[in-house]
């Protein structure tokens, strides 16, 4: 076909609807103008060439347009692109803008710093939790920022692009970007130091099994069961990782996985001894029965209604196996009555190998808007977990790099 019979009326005319439909079709898949470009100009049968001297573009201008590699835009050549691909200015002006966005956004500059921080991680949080001791010089934010998450770049950082479970505190609709975006943080930050832990060993789901019935006598040893059944979880190619808790964050653990093994990560969430050892097994039961899942990035990533009822499912699957583990309903019902005689549990929860705070929280959880005293007592008889996490935790607000952390817990425990 002859350059100059692309723009007369009858081939228009005729070429108009499927025109129409491709270039929508285009904009829906968010094709680049290159590739709309192409595109034309194989349905036209001509080339580049031909177009800038139809137009009297030069190579270069032409390039910078449909690449968006040239910040000073040539308004009058974006124009005559329209018109060759039968698109208005606006049209060709969103995507051409669209492109310059996408190729100069994380251009080095202090304007785009500032921007890029601002949307991806909530001052306010980090400064709360000693952190940041600033929330507007951006050159003292930025470095704190990449010594805490191991970055060459602060355009490096990504929120959180893998895939995990994590068990979810109630969360109040006004805190939900704020929630994201330190969750987003936070779990980056526990796969960095899983990543750097580099657990050799392999992960073994059939000695886990053997383990597990183990696990819930260690909750008495208030100082160093926690610690023994990480070390020896670690040896079964499981890690796990005690992490301080955010402001705003509304999780109490989290499952993942790092080289084709599996990562847990806890928190201090609210304080409570007993959440720390719900969570553990939480978290344990996802190991065993939902890890494929989690690897292959196909947990907690969908907005389908039907898939994010079975996500809540699992949850609810891995909370009830937890309680029955640690203190089933049925002895929960039996003790229950009998509740205040502090001599009467501690003795219960000897027999059943737990500590008696598991037994008090879960009392106080089933009678929550019944008894509104419930969890007063109930935390009258929590320990103090700092003793129970002290040597294990990694905090985010640790003023020594967190390389060095690593080395010392990896002396220590991770070994």
């Amino acid at each position: 076909m002859e350059i100059q019979s692309i723009f007369t009326s009858e081939y228009n005319m005729s070429n108009k609807h499927a025109e129409i439909d491709y270039l929508l079709k285009s904009l829906e898949q968010k094709k680049s103008l290159r590739e709309i470009f192409e595109q034309r100009l194989h349905e036209l049968k001509t080339s580049q060439t031909a177009i800038e001297k139809m137009f009297q573009i030069s190579h270069r201008t032409l390039d910078g347009l449909l690449d968006g590699t040239q910040k000073r835009v040539n308004y009058m050549a974006l124009s005559q692109l329209a018109i060759f691909l039968n698109m208005t200015t606006e049209e060709i002006f969103e995507i051409h803008v669209e492109q310059l966005k996408n190729n100069f956004e994380t251009e080095n500059t202090s304007a785009n710093k500032k921007r890029f921080i601002k949307e991806n991680f909530d001052l306010t949080v980090l400064r709360k939790a000693n952190i940041l001791n600033t929330v507007t010089d951006y050159d003292v934010i930025e470095a704190k920022l990449k010594s805490l998450l191991n970055l060459k770049s602060i355009f490096d950082y990504k929120k959180r692009d893998f895939s995990a479970a994590f068990w979810s505190g109630i969360i109040p609709q006004k805190s939900v970007v704020r929630n994201t975006l330190t969750r987003d943080l936070w779990l980056t930050y526990a796969r960095n130091i899983a990543i750097q832990l580099d657990n050799p060993y392999y992960f073994n789901r059939e000695a886990l099994v053997k383990y597990f019935p183990q696990i819930r006598w260690h909750s008495t040893n208030l100082e160093f069961g926690l610690l023994n059944v990480i070390k020896s979880l670690f040896k079964l190619g499981i890690t796990v990782i005690v992490q301080s808790h955010l402001s705003a964050l509304h999780l109490r653990g989290a499952t993942f996985v790092v080289n084709s093994k599996p990562c847990i990560v806890l928190t201090d969430y609210r304080g409570n001894y007993p959440t720390l050892w719900h969570c553990l097994v939480h978290e344990l039961y996802h190991v065993l029965f939902d890890l494929n899942e989690i690897a292959e990035n196909q947990y907690h990533i969908s907005e389908d209604p039907e898939e994010l009822l079975s996500v809540n499912q699992k949850e609810a699957e891995a909370d009830a196996f937890a309680k029955k583990y640690l203190f089933s309903a049925e002895k929960l019902k039996e003790v229950s009555p009998y509740i205040r005689d502090l001599n009467y549990i501690n003795e219960v929860a000897e027999e059943n190998n737990v500590h008696p705070s598991i037994i008090h929280a879960y009392h106080a959880y089933e009678k929550q808007g019944v008894d509104r005293m419930a969890w007063i007592r109930a935390k009258r008889q929590m320990p103090e977990i700092r003793t129970a996490i002290y040597r294990l935790e990694f905090s985010l607000a640790d003023k020594k790099p967190v390389n060095e952390l690593i080395k010392t817990k990896k002396l220590e425990i991770y070994n």
